[in-house]
């Protein structure tokens, strides 16, 4: 005898209940619809991207890269896929920061320098000019008369310890890499360090 009160109790319930029940089965029903036309996300796979904007000449270092996820269809042909692929390698141009890095990024194994020109080592006879040269820094370098011998000239590589150079032994032992055009190199060549004042741009 008491199951009847039951159904009737129950029966009284969602007669009370049915805007929000019918509000919920229709939100359920345009959750389902929605999944149902959503497209399918696409397979991603990971590249090598700079993590911040970088001049031409840079050297590559853990700091300067990240890994990024791309949708497979968008990644260029030649994109790095681990830091090792352009890691110690110099930027071929400049990029911006995101920018996925390729074979094309940066120089490869038989060509550092653009065409027509070279990279020399560049003494630098001032320890406090030496701590400012970095790479995509671009500096001037002057005779001792202060004529210009090259100018605008991109640091591919920091200073060394202090050693010997290609050009000359510099007073601080310190010389940097840069890329000069061919005949620049020349210049530089016959002048020697002890001649040479480099400024920083």
């Amino acid at each position: 005898m008491s199951a009847h009160p039951s159904r009737a109790a129950l029966r009284r319930t969602l007669y009370l209940r049915r805007r929000p029940l019918a509000a919920l089965c229709a939100f359920a029903a345009v959750l389902a619809a929605l999944l149902a036309l959503a497209p399918a996300r696409e397979p991603t796979v990971t590249a090598v991207a700079a993590r911040t904007a970088l001049p031409a000449g840079t050297v590559l270092e853990a700091g300067h890269l990240t890994a990024v996820q791309v949708p497979a269809p968008l990644v260029p042909a030649g994109a790095a896929s681990a830091e090792a692929d352009v890691a110690g390698r110099a930027l071929a141009g400049p990029v911006t920061a995101g920018s996925i890095l390729t074979t094309a990024s940066v120089s490869s194994g038989g060509r550092v320098a653009r065409p027509g020109h070279v990279v020399t080592s560049l003494p630098l006879p001032d320890e406090s000019i030496a701590a400012l040269v970095r790479p995509g820094v671009r500096v001037d370098v002057l005779d001792a008369t202060g004529v210009v011998l090259a100018a605008d000239v991109a640091v591919v590589a920091p200073p060394d310890t202090p050693g010997g150079n290609s050009l000359t032994t510099s007073p601080t032992g310190r010389t940097a890499l840069v890329e000069v055009p061919v005949e620049v190199a020349g210049k530089l060549v016959s002048q020697g360090a002890m001649s040479l004042t480099v400024v920083v741009r």
